[in-house]
């Protein structure tokens, strides 16, 4: 018996050097977090967050610069007045004064007329007794037929002014009217973009930009964690990937889970890749793994948590 101690007390002695492996799959929290940016560029105004505040969605994040949207809408909107009188004014044809002063234009233009004739027949008279000469004549005839074409120039706008406008212009004057509302509409579109408001509730987890700024969709100025938006990153082992299918539930374990909490293994990578350096040790880096998504059931720890799961 005494021959097998030595080699015994070796292998106790390895064994409590070594550290205990912990069973089950490894992993981290992970948010998925949102970039509050806006869709159109301008200078930041205004910020309403700070971070680590809880937030509410609609609830107004950062204002930009109004002045040239505010221009561009007071500009649109008085296009709009303007094609809106011309289509009102065509479509209900002349008014009772411009008609009225086309027949008074057009009596002035028949009394004319009657004066013309009327001297036109006494120069012939006179030129019948000898007293006028042929010129004289002339002069009267050239008169009278003047008159007469005065007369139905004016009969002619009269009757034009009676016309409602035609069919085709009024269709170009609605046309314009909405062209120039639908300016206006985008016009009020820009100017709302000016104030950009959070998308759902959640807690800001870092602000990026701040008061006097640029912000664009590719310059965001906060980023919010969404509420319940966090998930686990798994990382199966290559002989471990055939028992764990999505679908699979697995307890959660950490520092900061609730007690009881449950993941469901949601979606798996096709390609295997190395060990993660901060999940596993030295030893174990060079194991091939299957990167893999879980959803909690409830309660999700913050993101970057070292996570240990079991199969149940």
């Amino acid at each position: 018996m005494t021959r097998f101690i030595a080699p015994v007390l070796v292998l106790a002695l390895l064994g409590a050097c070594s550290p205990p492996v912990e069973s089950g799959l490894h992993g981290y929290a992970e948010g998925d977090f949102v970039s509050l940016a806006p869709d159109l560029a301008g200078r930041i105004t205004e910020t309403a967050l700070g971070e680590g505040d809880p937030v509410n969605a609609g609830q107004i994040a950062f204002r930009l610069d109004e002045t040239d949207a505010r221009a561009a809408l007071a500009a649109a909107q008085a296009q709009l007045a303007v094609a809106t009188a011309q289509f009102d004014d065509a479509a209900a044809g002349a008014r009772d004064p411009e008609i009225a002063a086309a027949g008074e234009l057009l009596a002035q233009a028949n009394a004319a007329r009657t004066l013309a004739n009327a001297d036109l027949e006494r120069a012939r008279e006179l030129f019948a007794q000898g007293h006028v000469s042929q010129a004289r004549i002339d002069q009267a005839q050239s008169a009278a037929d003047a008159a007469n074409a005065q007369v139905s120039e004016m009969r002619q706008r009269l009757n034009l002014v009676q016309l409602p406008a035609r069919e085709n212009q009024l269709l170009a004057l609605q046309a314009a009217v909405a062209a120039a509302q639908a300016a206006v509409e985008r016009a009020e579109f820009v100017l709302s973009q000016r104030a950009i408001a959070v998308p759902a509730d959640g807690r800001v987890e870092r602000q990026i930009r701040y008061l006097g700024e640029q912000a664009s969709p590719a310059l965001p100025v906060y980023s919010i964690l969404p509420e319940g938006a966090v998930h686990a990153v798994v990382f199966i082992p290559e002989t471990e990937l055939a028992a764990t299918p999505v679908g699979t539930r697995f307890a959660v374990f950490c520092d900061a889970c609730a007690a009881g909490l449950m993941a469901t293994i949601t979606r798996i990578d096709d390609e295997a890749q190395f060990t993660a350096p901060f999940i596993y040790s030295d030893s174990e880096r060079s194991r091939l793994v299957y990167r893999a998504e879980a959803r909690f059931d409830a309660n999700p720890p913050p993101p970057g948590t070292p996570l240990r799961l079991e199969a149940r």
